[in-house]
């Protein structure tokens, strides 16, 4: 049975009143077999600025605060709880910042269809562990999802991870080899303790106490 492909749509991002799309908006646009035209970030921020994508941006905290700290770069943030996004928008609208957007919907359809060679720093804070072993696979850092980081980011662009559950920590280690696609800047994978690491909630209230691995890696095209 042959399938009707539909080639090239492209999405409608209105970030003109406001810094945030619910996902609403978005999947009334999403067709079955459909191709989209690749994300065009010039359209999205009206500038050329170097674009920062955080998975899973939680209350805002984080994307906020590098926002402020970088102003003449781009940030694109990605939550799927309606709940938590509020409170990023408000925190967002709140700083009047004019470099952030906020999209309510899953990262990795999106990050499928950016450009490739046009993200500057990706950054993944805490993912979901699923820690029972039969849920492992709905891990997001798997290696084919690494190649994908790999594919959009600039060369030398970085990839920023953070996780407090050791289990998970391995298996990044080990799907980082398999991917082959990027370098850490330490002469380890991974460090316990980050000094100019931005104290998220979550991290305030849990990660702390248990011990956090941080990731700071180099893309090698």
């Amino acid at each position: 049975m042959e399938t009707n492909t539909i080639n090239n749509i492209k999405l409608i991002l209105d970030f003109a009143s406001k810094p945030y799309i619910f996902s609403e908006e978005i999947k009334p646009q999403i067709k079955p077999f459909a191709q989209y035209a690749p994300i065009n970030f010039k359209e999205i921020f009206n500038n050329s600025n170097p674009v920062n994508v955080e998975i899973g941006i939680g209350n805002g905290e984080f994307i906020v605060h590098y926002a402020q700290k970088w102003p003449n770069e781009n940030f694109l943030g990605f939550e799927v709880v309606k709940k938590v996004i509020r409170k990023a928008i408000n925190r967002v609208e709140k700083n009047n910042l004019k470099n952030v957007k906020l999209i309510h919907f899953d990262a990795k359809f999106f990050i499928s269809i950016f450009e490739d060679n046009s993200v500057k720093r990706f950054f993944v804070n805490f993912p979901d562990p699923w820690p029972k072993k039969k849920h492992h696979k709905r891990r997001l850092l798997k290696p084919e999802f690494l190649k994908l980081l790999s594919d959009k980011l600039i060369k030398n662009g970085e990839l920023f991870i953070a996780t407090d559950h050791e289990d998970y920590k391995n298996e990044i280690v080990e799907n980082l080899i398999l991917c082959g696609k990027f370098k850490s800047i330490w002469n380890t994978w991974y460090k316990e303790e980050l000094i100019d690491y931005f104290p998220t909630k979550y991290y305030r209230k849990f990660a702390s106490k248990t011990g956090v691995y941080f990731f700071h890696l180099k893309n090698e095209k």
